[in-house]
């Protein structure tokens, strides 16, 4: 007993007694930590703990980034394997690559909405299957943001084919939009197309030197020509960005057809060079409201002639040179929803909840090296109707042209009125989605056609198979979206469909084989993964038309890839 007492003494007079570290004690953490959340189930990514007080003022102390790999092999159903070499062989994106995408930096003062868009922005790269970002701790006047995300395997060969509107494309390649972990894209791509082949190269750095200027290019060689492009630019990579600079230029030469009756009567070589530069400036901003003031110029030359062994075009297109100073205005509302199952399978998709207004009005001029006098007129606008947890509406008008001074008169004018309704995917694993366009053109251009069938929509017909200067498409849709994933790989949806629309002339020309309103019901599948090139999604789609004439295949296979449903 003696000797117990002893070293009990000993221990309690060399052991200096431990203290609670003041430090520790007054900070307060979230509940909802990166630990947690499971990268495959959206609600858990839209998680946050909501009681957490933010003292106001306080700043970011500290961020911490939390990199999963491919696959969990913590979990057993990925614990093999395969996996495990698939893990093996990925390099993680770079944790400085993630850092450049934040629009917040240690030290700054701590803003919700810098936290909610630095997610929004880590959700639209390629090499992410998904992201998280929050706030962890809060020790005093300083919190703790935690960005937690999850690699996909980008290192992708490609060797496969799609079919649409009755026409064959063949592609191989190899392309990483995560080269070496770097965020950094390069490719090399074969394609073979019912107009051409086309060996292209492509590099693209969303952050240069970790800053958020952008830049890249890209070359092509075809079996008709050629194209190079090339840009550098300081987006208004956030909402809160100063100002933006563009510089971008393309040399593009490739044949062209003229369709009549869905068919291809005869090719041109079209050669375009187009260069543009352009700044712009944040005004200000009043509650969610923002104005942008927009200017530059651009050059856009285009050239035709005609193909040997081709037959003689009623009409080749006429050479024109537009040369224009250009001034725009940006209005904006910045609000966003979070939302799943919208055009993604068991994705979170950030859909904004507000206008987008964008003008922009030129004055091309011989004395600037155009054609002719012309005044330039662009307008987008996009506003959503409705957006709750169950539905989703918007609209969008779009209108483009240039008015002809010397002839007095309009060329090439075009308008766009779109229409969308979402109902149902966020809480339920099926939803109905319905689109109508219309589109209304004046006084086009030999080389510009308002087509449709195909790739142009009704997916029941051939590409191309009626065209005109007015069209109207009208899509239905019912969709399903199965929370089913096999080997932890891929997701699998569903939709039944149908199309009705039409493209003619307001004049009664001869608009293609059926002038009428054409119809297809059909249905399809749709296949993407979470792990592997999360962007892209396979559609195969079965459609029956309705309507046509007896030139057309009762059934119109389609397999494509997309980057929505």
């Amino acid at each position: 007993m003696f000797k117990r007492a002893f070293v009990i003494f000993g221990i309690g007079l060399f052991c200096p007694p431990v203290a609670a570290d003041p430090e520790t004690d007054r900070c307060t953490f979230s509940e909802v930590q990166p630990e947690s959340i499971d990268l495959d189930q959206p609600r858990d990514q839209l998680a946050r703990q909501s009681d957490m007080v933010i003292p106001e003022g306080a700043r970011i102390g500290q961020v911490r980034i939390i990199r999963r790999p491919i696959f969990d092999v913590s979990d057993p159903d990925q614990d093999n394997v395969f996996y495990r070499t698939m893990n093996a062989l990925n390099t993680p994106t770079w944790e400085s690559a993630l850092r450049a995408q934040l629009v917040f930096r240690e030290g700054n003062v701590y803003e919700p909405d810098a936290i909610a868009e630095s997610e929004r922005i880590l959700r639209q790269r390629e090499y992410l299957a998904a992201a998280w970002v929050g706030v962890t701790r809060v020790c005093g006047d300083e919190v703790e943001v935690s960005v937690l995300a999850r690699d996909t395997w980008t290192l992708f060969p490609t060797v496969g084919g799609s079919r649409s509107g009755g026409e064959n494309t063949t592609n191989t390649g190899i392309s990483d939009p995560n080269f070496l972990g770097s965020g950094k894209s390069v490719g090399i791509s074969y394609t073979r197309d019912p107009d051409r082949t086309e060996t292209g190269i492509n590099y693209d750095d969303p952050n240069v030197l970790g800053s958020h200027w952008q830049s890249g290019f890209s070359y092509d060689k075809r079996s008709d020509g050629r194209g190079r492009s090339v840009y550098l630019e300081r987006p208004f990579f956030s909402q809160r960005t100063d100002w933006r600079f563009g510089l971008s230029g393309v040399d593009d030469v490739r044949d062209e057809s003229r369709f009549v009756g869905a068919e291809a009567i005869a090719d041109y070589r079209r050669s375009q060079e187009f260069v543009s530069v352009d700044v712009g400036w944040r005004l200000a901003e009043r509650n969610d409201r923002q104005w942008r003031l927009l200017a530059g110029w651009r050059y856009d030359a285009l050239n035709f002639e005609r193909l040997p062994d081709e037959p003689d075009l009623d009409l080749l297109p006429e050479d024109r040179t537009l040369s224009y100073p250009w001034i725009g205005f940006d209005y904006r509302e910045n609000r966003f929803r979070e939302m799943t199952n919208l055009t993604r399978l068991q994705r979170v998709e950030d859909v904004r909840d507000g206008f987008v207004w964008l003008t922009e009005l030129g004055y091309s001029s011989p004395g600037l090296g155009a054609t002719e006098d012309r005044v330039v007129l662009n307008i987008e606008f996009e506003d959503a109707l409705l957006a709750t947890e169950t539905n989703y509406a918007r609209y969008g008008l779009s209108q483009s042209g240039s008015y002809r001074l010397d002839e007095n008169r309009v060329e090439n004018l075009q308008g766009t009125l779109n229409l969308e309704y979402f109902h149902g995917g966020s809480v339920r694993w099926t939803s109905w989605y319905t689109h109508l366009s219309v589109t209304a053109a004046r006084n086009l251009t030999a080389d510009q056609q308002l087509l449709i069938g195909g790739e142009n929509g009704l997916r029941g017909y051939p590409s191309d198979y009626q065209q005109g200067n007015r069209r109207a498409l009208w899509t239905l849709e019912r969709r399903y979206f199965p929370d089913w994933h096999p080997f932890k790989l891929f997701r699998l949806g569903g939709v039944l469909f149908t199309d009705v629309g039409r493209a003619w002339f307001d004049d009664g020309r001869n608009n293609g084989p059926a002038d009428g309103v054409l119809k297809d019901v059909g249905f399809g599948l749709r296949l993407a993964s979470n792990r592997i090139e999360v962007q892209r999604m396979l559609h195969l789609d079965f459609a029956f038309p309705l309507d046509g004439d007896d030139s057309i295949d009762q059934v119109q296979v389609l397999l494509r890839g997309r980057t929505q449903f």
